[in-house]
């Protein structure tokens, strides 16, 4: 039997691995500028004081960014990852060098070292990636309801789990159990569906287990809410602890913390982009640079979301509130550049230091379609529990044009296991968001063309 995510096990050689490649990186670095400067015993020394912080660093990194979980074949994700985590542990190293006053490990090596470790981690990983996929090349099947066969199939060829559509086979979730025993004996990976009921949902996984196969299930809103739960007693019955979609005062503290320290940098660091963005709009057709729209917040108070105008002047005159598309005629040609790189949503950093957003919550709706939503699934009303963000869980692991529906799980996971150390793994990963054409741009436009608001049967 083999698994798509590795085991506890795996994951700590694979870290060990990296460790052991960047030791080889830098010792490659010395060797190498030892060819054209001289290299003194308190360089070495400097090295020796500073490795035990940047291999602590690295192994952040390696967790933020996943890079231990090599089960996908998709080549330029991991090269983006890669460019992404060395970039920020060369950073982190220099800053480190510069804080411990190390000014005898010279900036050279560090660079070399760098690109070498870059070059050692590409050539292993993409090496073990491809062993591994080989490995897991196990027949599929999806056990459920029909409109989420589709989703599951376009979701599994995308993360390169499978080569073709076609690899996933499809039981109907209202066939007997007995002949679902039957028809899932040939394949090593079982899906199952949302809508399916929980005692057949009970049988079939306890079925599975005991056949030794792996099996996925995709939670309906109510699994959620048993999540990160704490059990007591009760006499002699367990009981679970189903407790409120919030936050505790210590967690919205230390989050309001956070979020005004890295704001206020991120404002200083961005301002000439921001000039120049607000320039290039202005240039453009010389309508305003800066676009308000009233969104709801935390408590479903209104706010004013402030952001770069991407969109001609007026643009829902004539239509009133539209979601945008992946291809909307509305969009200037700055706009698109602005849209791609992120770049319309930095002004929402004076809305996060105002108190308005967090750098990382649940994207913050318009009230007309937040009413639209909440019809559709009550728990919408959840996701306002706490602040609204510029990126969040939905944002970094779905897509722009991902279904109403499947970002409210993301965002009620976010806030039943938040931690700051969750915050921080989401503002790093938003980099590769930003780096991800199809998360920054949106799917397909036969993706965009979906449903605005999908609902498995209940």
């Amino acid at each position: 039997m083999t698994n798509m995510f590795p085991k506890r096990t795996s994951r700590f050689l694979i870290i060990l691995v990296d460790i052991l490649l960047i030791l080889a990186a830098y010792w490659g670095a010395f060797t190498l500028a030892s060819q054209y400067i001289v290299i003194q015993p308190r360089n070495i020394d400097a090295l020796v004081e500073i490795i035990p912080w940047v291999l602590l660093t690295a192994v952040c990194f390696i967790y933020m960014f996943e890079l231990d979980l090599l089960v996908k074949r998709d080549q330029t994700e991991l090269i983006r990852k890669l460019l992404v985590a060395s970039a920020c542990i060369m950073v982190v190293t220099i800053a480190i060098s510069f804080l411990f006053r190390e000014f005898a490990l010279p900036r050279s090596v560090i660079f070399m070292a760098h690109f070498f470790m870059f070059v050692l981690w590409l050539t292993w990983k993409g090496v073990f990636t491809r062993i591994n996929c080989k490995m897991l090349n196990e027949r599929a099947v999806f056990i459920g309801n029909e409109s989420e066969l589709e989703l599951i199939k376009e979701n599994l060829k995308d993360s390169k789990l499978i080569n073709s559509k076609s690899d996933v086979a499809w039981l109907n979730q209202d066939i007997t159990l007995s002949e679902i025993k039957n028809e899932i004996l040939p394949y090593g990976l079982v899906f199952i569906g949302s809508s399916m009921k929980e005692k057949k949902k009970s049988d079939i996984l306890y079925y599975a287990m005991k056949q030794k196969k792996s099996a996925y299930m995709i939670p309906n809103t109510n699994d959620l809410f048993i999540m990160n739960t704490s059990f007591t007693t009760v006499g002699d019955t367990m009981m679970l602890e189903v407790k409120p979609f919030e936050l505790t005062t210590g967690q919205m503290l230390a989050k309001r913390i956070l979020d005004v320290a890295i704001s206020a940098l991120l404002l200083v660091i961005t301002l000439p982009i921001m000039i120049s963005a607000a320039l290039a709009i202005k240039l453009e057709d010389g309508g305003p640079f800066f676009f308000k729209q009233e969104r709801v917040g935390q408590g479903h108070k209104p706010f004013h979301i402030l952001k770069f105008r991407s969109m001609i002047i007026d643009a829902e005159a004539k239509t009133g509130p539209v979601l945008a598309k992946s291809a909307d005629s509305r969009i200037t040609k700055v706009g698109k550049f602005i849209r791609r790189t992120r770049i319309d949503e930095l002004p929402q950093l004076f809305n996060v230091l105002k108190g308005d957003m967090s750098l990382v919550g649940p994207r913050p709706e318009r009230e007309y379609f937040a009413k639209k939503f909440e019809k559709e699934n009550k728990w919408f009303y959840y996701r306002n529990s706490v602040k609204p963000g510029i990126t969040g869980y939905a944002q970094v692991l779905g897509f722009y044009t991902t279904s109403a529906d499947a970002k409210l799980k993301f965002d009620l996971y976010y806030i039943r296991h938040y931690s700051i150390w969750l915050d921080i793994v989401l503002l790093f990963r938003t980099v590769l968001v930003v780096l991800n054409k199809t998360q920054a741009e949106g799917q397909q436009e036969k993706v965009a063309k979906q449903t605005i608001f999908k609902r498995a049967k209940a």
